[in-house]
C-alpha cells in the first residue's frame, strides 16, 4: 500500500515536471523561430499594410466619395454618396 502512495506521487511529480518543462520549451521554440522568421535579404515575401485614400467629389448636388489603392493603384469601390 505504502509503495503504490509513493508511486503515484511520483507519477504525478514526473507529469508536472514534463508538463512545465514543454510549456517552457514551446515558449523558447516560438521566440527563435519569431526572430529567425525576419529574412536578411530581399529574397522573402515581407509584407506590408495597404495604403488607401478616399477621394471626394460633388455629384448632382450630392457628395459623394471613391477609395483609392495608393499601393496597387486602382479603384477600390466605385462612387457613394455619403
Amino acid at each position: 500500500m505504502m509503495k503504490k502512495v509513493i508511486f503515484q506521487k511520483f507519477v504525478r511529480k514526473a507529469l508536472i515536471a514534463t508538463m512545465l518543462c514543454s510549456c517552457l520549451t514551446m515558449g523558447a521554440a516560438n521566440c527563435i523561430y519569431a526572430a529567425e522568421s525576419e529574412p536578411a535579404d530581399d529574397s522573402g515575401i515581407v509584407a506590408h499594410l495597404e495604403q488607401t485614400e478616399w477621394h471626394y467629389r460633388e455629384y448632382n448636388g450630392r457628395w459623394q466619395r471613391r477609395l483609392w489603392s495608393i499601393t496597387e493603384r486602382k479603384w477600390l469601390t466605385e462612387w457613394e454618396y455619403i
